[in-house]
């Protein structure tokens, strides 16, 4: 009689059935290909779908180029640009006033034409990038700072700091800016300094608003209270463990304020409450050209152009910022 073979149990790596556990060969079978993130053996990921978005999102659109591009070239004309113009911003010429540009039958010579003092609007424009730009990084770096610290303080502290903070961050809401740029003007002597002031002034709420409201919202994230519960100081909690997580919409906000205090620095110039009037400046130029407007319209029209693209190339660049830092691409 032919003996019945015996069927031994299947490793599936299960004690109760074996006996044993199961062989390695089986615990460590690999596993199919899975989609883009999911993680393999070992704990090894299979595809890097995190690191490709993020690359994404770095990568500028349309937009973002060309916001960069203009950025540059006014970074470029403000810090290297009076060199490469050999023309004197000041020198009057009465015999060559009111030149038109090449594009308007004037000559290479002075592309793009003369005031009505004969004097060099290249040279002068690129004298006033100078100008504009300090002022909007300056008066961006002034006024980031102060509303930070204030907004920081506020939300890390709440109670009566809060309470003087949002109140003083609404009555400046309240003021219109030509308001302030007056009060501030008549206040101190005209100057760069007195500008930057002005600007800061009128400038730091957005940012406080912005940094309150988050750090209201970190006063409770698990790290937050994991450092207070070891005894962190609440200076030390504020600016090591809150303010590294608060950089990312400041510098977004700071992007696009620097447009801003570009355009407000020609209004100001322009109303004759910014710079001393030998100071050569876009709105100060716009401000010159204005008399001639109807039978020499380049005189206003190049630097009101400047100004304009200047400030759309920040708008720009700073929403391509805020899209890359709130990971929408």
């Amino acid at each position: 009689m032919a003996t019945r073979p015996t069927l031994l149990p299947q490793a599936r790596g299960d004690a109760a059935t074996t006996g044993m556990p199961a062989p390695s060969s089986v615990a460590k079978r690999p596993s199919a290909p899975g989609p883009a993130g999911t993680v393999g053996v070992g704990g090894s990921p299979l595809a890097t779908g995190t690191s490709v978005g993020h690359r994404r999102r770095l990568r500028p659109p349309l937009g973002g180029l060309v916001g960069l591009a203009l950025v540059a070239i006014l970074a470029v004309a403000a810090l290297v640009g009076p060199a490469l113009v050999p023309a004197d911003p000041a020198a009057q010429d009465l015999t060559g006033r009111l030149a038109p540009p090449v594009w308007a039958g004037g000559d290479w010579g002075r592309p793009l034409g003369t005031d009505h003092l004969g004097r060099d609007l290249l040279a002068r424009m690129v004298v006033g990038a100078r100008v504009s730009l300090l002022v909007g990084v300056a008066a961006t770096l002034v006024a980031g700072a102060l509303g930070v610290a204030l907004g920081l303080l506020a939300g890390s502290t709440r109670g009566w700091v809060d309470r003087l903070v949002t109140w003083a961050a609404d009555v400046q809401l309240a003021l219109p800016f030509v308001v302030v740029a007056i009060a501030v003007a008549t206040t101190l002597a005209p100057g760069v300094d007195t500008v930057v002031l002005t600007l800061a002034v009128t400038g730091w709420v957005g940012y406080a608003r912005i940094v309150r409201l988050q750090a209201r919202a970190l006063r409770a994230a698990p790290f937050v209270e994991a450092a207070r519960s070891v005894g962190v100081g609440p200076v030390r909690l504020a600016l090591r463990h809150m303010l590294p997580n608060l950089l990312g919409p400041v510098a977004v906000v700071a992007s696009q304020q620097v447009a801003a205090m570009v355009l407000y620095e020609a209004a100001l110039s322009y109303l004759g409450l910014g710079v001393p009037a030998g100071t050569i400046t876009w709105g100060g130029m716009i401000a010159d050209g204005q008399e001639t407007l109807a039978t020499a319209w380049w005189v206003s029209a190049v630097p009101g152009a400047a100004l304009a693209l200047a400030v759309l190339g920040g708008n720009l660049l700073g929403d391509w910022a805020a899209n890359v830092v709130e990971g929408r691409g």
